[in-house]
């Protein structure tokens, strides 16, 4: 009973000697989410812009147990400028991302949209500070006020979101020791329906000294893979000419989708030609 009641007496007095010193037990010890952001924008920083050569497989529709393969290249710029080529195609395959704007071309014609949610994943590669990273995570309705510790496959992962568990849950996801992007699930709400989102980044290579790049990156919807970017070849911090991602002169160089054709009204009919109508009628 004495020694008992002395490593109770032990225990509380080394609690009590780290509450005063302001240092708490390690294994309780989470990083606030903004030192975390801090952490992420010290290695994303280090990238301006980027180059991938990547293998784009995605769900064949007639062959659920197979994959649609095309080889494709992106492009990225700060602050959130993208551009997508499908190899060995003609200019149909190029789409461009940037300033609240998304331009394809469909048959020799230029069709304009608003960016697709999935197209922001090159701003949690190269963004270059946490007040940066901060705006997008706010805008996918991650909780910053929540972290917590997880795993992903073998790695220990911060977790800035919440309430786990809990389906449609928006989370921004780091490596714990070197403060790599690796998932964002993000949840954007317009006229009411909410478009969900999930954005992994696998197997980091260090492509150049203190330089990391992902190997594989995949997107998923509604829990299924919708599309897989195997990355072949890396190329970062280039000098891009200027009209690679030069909107206005993709623009001018295609006309617009024509929009459908509705078929023509039937003309109103005149008043007098109504009276005469009625005058038949009736005599």
């Amino acid at each position: 009973m004495l020694i008992r009641r002395w490593l109770l007496i032990m225990t509380y007095a080394l609690l009590l000697n780290l509450t005063i010193s302001g240092v708490k037990p390690a294994h309780s010890y989470l990083l606030p989410s903004e030192q975390i952001l801090e952490f992420v924008a010290r290695q994303t920083a280090k990238l301006y812009n980027f180059r991938l050569n990547v293998l784009a497989e995605s769900p064949d529709p007639a062959r659920p147990e197979a994959a649609l393969v095309r080889e494709m290249v992106y492009y990225a710029a700060r602050p959130d400028l993208l551009r997508q080529e499908v190899v060995q195609e003609a200019e149909d395959g190029t789409i461009l991302v940037g300033s609240g704007r998304r331009l394809s071309v469909i048959n020799g014609h230029l069709l304009e949209e608003h960016p697709r949610h999935e197209e922001i994943f090159p701003i949690l590669l190269f963004a270059n500070s946490a007040k940066a990273l901060r705006t997008l995570l706010e805008e996918e309705q991650v909780d910053l006020s929540q972290v917590r510790l997880s795993r992903m496959g073998r790695q220990i992962a911060y977790v800035i979101g919440g309430p786990p568990g809990q389906p449609g849950t928006a989370e921004f996801w780091c490596d714990k020791e070197r403060f790599l992007p690796l998932r964002l699930v993000g949840r954007r709400s317009k006229q009411g329906v909410t478009d969900l989102v999930d954005i992994r980044f696998l197997s980091y290579p260090e492509v150049a000294e203190s330089v990391w790049l992902p190997t594989t990156i995949e997107f998923y919807r509604q829990d299924q893979l919708s599309l897989r970017l195997i990355v072949q070849k890396t190329y970062y911090n280039e000098r891009f000419p200027a009209e690679l991602f030069d909107l206005d002169a993709f623009v001018a160089r295609h006309p617009l989708l024509p929009l459908p054709q509705e078929p023509p009204e039937k003309p109103a009919e005149t008043l007098e030609e109504m009276r005469r109508y009625l005058e038949k009628k009736y005599e």
